[in-house]
């Protein structure tokens, strides 16, 4: 996680004080694929190459690492160069998404493709254990708040963490960290500070992820499209208690 120490003005219970602390970085980053700008990314300026293809396979414009043949980052960190050994169509129109970080996505919610997803069985113990093993990893990988973080597990285990001003590009570092250097790992679970909307479902989707997790709240969209694709939501998760959405027959301990 990159930040950088401020001194600041403090005011708490009657009293000004001058305090220092740890202030998320952002940087405005340039995607340019086989040589044509894209995008403009707004992201913490860390995993710039995991973020870039991972955007690229989440968007459904690659389907495998074998289709990128250079992925450079530039020394400034404003500027990232994917190349691909055949022309790729720059999708047209960008909708918007919404939350901090500015997302951009290309896909669209109607008749969504169902997913080839990582199947997994889950416990109520499961979900809180994994839930706080999430929390302690995340307190010791970030030193500021203001971010999102995201983290993919397998069932018994968090196997990566990511984190984020914008809470859409912690699923594409993570996936393109798999993309770029460890194509055997396959995520059955996410975990997410981030709230579950629509492209963070399609994303998690994409990623072979069977079951979402959330500190925050789905919406309606989104429980239905989870519901769609056979995907198990769970939101406002906090310790051992938590909220489920859709396809509970995953967990072996519910009667």
């Amino acid at each position: 996680m990159k930040s950088i120490e401020l001194s600041f003005f403090q005011y708490s219970e009657g009293k000004w004080q001058t305090q220092t602390g740890q202030v998320p970085l952002e940087q405005a980053v340039t995607l340019i694929v086989n040589g044509k700008p894209w995008m403009e990314m707004l992201c913490t300026p860390a995993m710039i190459a995991e973020l870039a293809v991972g955007f690229l396979y989440n968007e459904r414009l690659i389907n495998s690492a074998e289709e990128i043949t250079r992925v450079h980052v530039c020394d400034t960190a404003d500027f990232v160069e994917v190349d691909t050994p055949s022309p790729i169509n720059k999708p047209s129109n960008w909708i918007k998404t919404t939350g901090c970080g500015g997302g951009q996505t290309a896909q669209r919610l109607e008749q969504p493709e169902k997913p080839d997803l990582n199947e997994v069985t889950l416990s109520a113990e499961t979900v809180a254990r994994l839930l706080d093993e999430f929390l302690k990893t995340q307190h010791a990988h970030t030193t500021s708040r203001g971010v999102h973080c995201s983290a993919i597990a397998d069932g018994a285990n968090i196997l990566l963490l990511a984190d984020d001003i914008g809470r859409h590009n912690t699923l594409d570092k993570l996936m393109g960290f798999i993309l770029l250097r460890e194509p055997s790992l396959k995520p059955s679970i996410m975990l997410t500070t981030g709230r579950i909307s629509s492209e963070m479902l399609q994303k998690s989707a994409r990623m072979g992820v069977s079951v979402v997790i959330s500190l925050t709240s789905p919406n309606t969209t989104t429980v239905e499209l989870a519901q769609e694709m056979g995907i198990t939501l769970i939101g406002y998760a906090r310790g051992s208690r938590f909220n489920v959405y859709s396809h509970p027959e995953r967990f072996t301990d519910l009667s």
